[in-house]
């Protein structure tokens, strides 16, 4: 603590202290942020206290919440474009809205996952805000818990955020909007183009298969493109960064 801080309530001492680091580098841009327990050991003060700090850091915009109620926020990185920031605000809706009217019902994940028919994981990465799930699983899902198309609305906030978003070129919207193209349709994508792992290792049999792309460009370490061509007749065309194609990176035609 600084000479500054002796004057301050208890929660804005550990707030500077939260501060400090993201200043000098310890805390970067997307970590998350230490979570109240932890800031109490360190400090020595309540883990309500340290709790108080982390919603004064939110409040302030040096900490964003993370993509579910229990989720650690993290350290705020530049500014978002607008249809970044919608597509955030969405994917927390969506998620927070599952867990909060899976509690209301009184029901456990796994409870909810047997009901809906999906695994245990399904549940958890819907509501952590790891949306690649199909919008069959949000209509399963509503219908489980009674609560009359409001997840449903969610979705579709979250997937027109997603489809906005489509038209930045920053990886984070493009592989959102990836996602969310691949999922609308019932369907789960092999694999992230920019490098996350998906959740499983590959689409359900039957759901698309790979076409012929343009050969790589001479020297280039990888192929130029990934062509998919899924069972409704749409094809996703995916690139990897550092590609020089003609276009965006994500392209789907009918």
């Amino acid at each position: 603590m600084t000479a500054k801080s002796k004057g301050m309530p208890k929660y804005a001492r550990v707030a500077e202290n939260v501060r400090a680091q993201i200043a000098d580098g310890t805390l970067r841009p997307g970590q998350p942020a230490p979570s109240g327990a932890a800031l109490s050991r360190i400090t020595g003060y309540s883990t309500l206290t340290c709790r108080k700090a982390l919603r004064l850091l939110i409040a302030d915009g040096a900490l964003v919440p993370g993509p579910s109620r229990n989720a650690r926020p993290r350290v705020a990185g530049p500014p978002q474009p607008p249809a970044d920031r919608d597509l955030a605000v969405a994917a927390r809706a969506l998620a927070a809205g599952l867990a909060g009217r899976r509690r209301a019902n009184g029901l456990t994940q796994p409870e909810l996952a047997g009901r809906v028919g999906v695994s245990v994981t399904t549940v958890g990465h819907a509501e952590t805000g790891r949306l690649w799930q199909s919008r069959q699983f949000w209509e399963r899902a509503d219908a489980v818990l009674g609560v009359g198309g409001a997840l449903l609305r969610l979705h579709d906030v979250y997937r027109a955020a997603a489809a906005s978003g489509d038209m930045d070129s920053s990886p984070g919207a493009a592989r959102a909007a990836f996602f969310s193209r691949t999922a609308g349709a019932g369907r789960e994508p092999a694999a992230d183009p920019y490098g996350a792992p998906s959740p499983r290792a590959l689409p359900p049999p039957g759901t698309g298969q790979p076409l012929p792309c343009p050969p790589a460009a001479a020297g280039q370490a990888m192929p130029a493109c990934v062509m998919i061509m899924w069972s409704d007749g749409t094809v996703t065309t995916v690139q990897p960064p550092g590609a020089s194609p003609a276009g965006s990176a994500l392209g789907e035609a009918p």
